[in-house]
Order: structure tokens, then sequence, then C-alpha cells
């Protein structure tokens, strides 16, 4: 786990467009709940606080509203189990510090991914498998993956509300 913020990029193209991420987090490992963010599971909190409160004038990322940021939550609870694994008894803070995307390639739930990638990278975590196909009807793609724990059971698509 390196110190500060890390990026990753999530791109998809199997369809006529594509889906284009760039997504910009940190990770704080401490021994008590932090301050702030969002409890996810067990020793895993999440704070989208910077990319929901994010200028609109700053071309440098873009400002998620509340369902986008519950999509966020959504990746980094299917990471969180491993996530815990790698740090047992601690508390994990994940900041969530900016969100960048082309409006031509960009699909709300590709936010999820973006983030579970992230966690793959920041804690060098085995490849969580998620299916991605394009629905030429509905004219988006579909990732499917397992619920995360404590949804219902199976594999499932995740879209957005």
């Amino acid at each position: 786990m390196p110190d500060g913020p890390r990026s990753v990029l999530y791109r998809v193209l199997r369809g006529p467009w594509g889906i284009w991420i760039e997504l910009t987090a940190s990770a704080v490992v401490g021994p008590a709940p932090p301050g702030r963010g969002e409890r996810v599971a067990d020793g895993v909190w999440l704070d989208t606080a910077p990319v929901r409160a994010h200028p609109p004038s700053d071309r440098r990322g873009k400002r998620l509203d509340a369902a986008e940021a519950g999509l966020l939550r959504h990746g980094a609870a299917v990471a969180a189990p491993a996530v815990g694994a790698r740090h047992p008894g601690a508390h994990v803070l994940i900041t969530v510090h900016r969100v960048s995307f082309p409006e031509a390639d960009f699909q709300p739930e590709g936010l999820a991914a973006a983030l579970l990638r992230w966690a793959e990278e920041e804690f060098a975590l085995a490849p969580h498998p998620v299916e991605v196909t394009f629905d030429r009807a509905a004219d988006r793609y579909v990732h499917a993956w397992p619920a995360p724990p404590g949804a219902a059971d199976g594999p499932g698509a995740l879209s957005a509300p």
C-alpha cells in the first residue's frame, strides 16, 4: 500500500461505445474507526465527500451525486472481505478524491468496477471476477458479479438507480 493517492483507469470497449473512468483514491489503516466516512463492512469505511463536493467548474474531476456515490460503495463492499483479511482487526478508510470521465464514455455502473479495480491494486488483492457484456437492445454495458456480503445471494447485474 503506497503512501498518498493512487489513480486507476477502468476501461471497457465491447460494443459501439465504451466506458472510461479514472478514479483517484487513498487508504489509511488505523486501530480505531475513522472520524469520517461510511461503514461499508466490518473494518472498512468509505469517504466519498471529496467527490460529492467537487467544484463543478474544475475540469480535472466530476462531482458525483448520491446514487453515483452509492455505486462506489458497491465496489468497496465487493472488495471489503479481501481488504479486511489483509488488515485483520484494523480499520481501513478509503477516500475517493477524484473521478474523471468523458461524458460520451461513461456509464454509472462503471464506478463500482473502477473502485473495485482500485482496491485490487491498492491492497494487492486477487482480481474479482466481473463479467461485462454489452446489451445491444438496451445500448448499455451490464456488469454481473457476485453480490457483496449481506446482499441477495448469487450473481446479479448491477444497474444504476
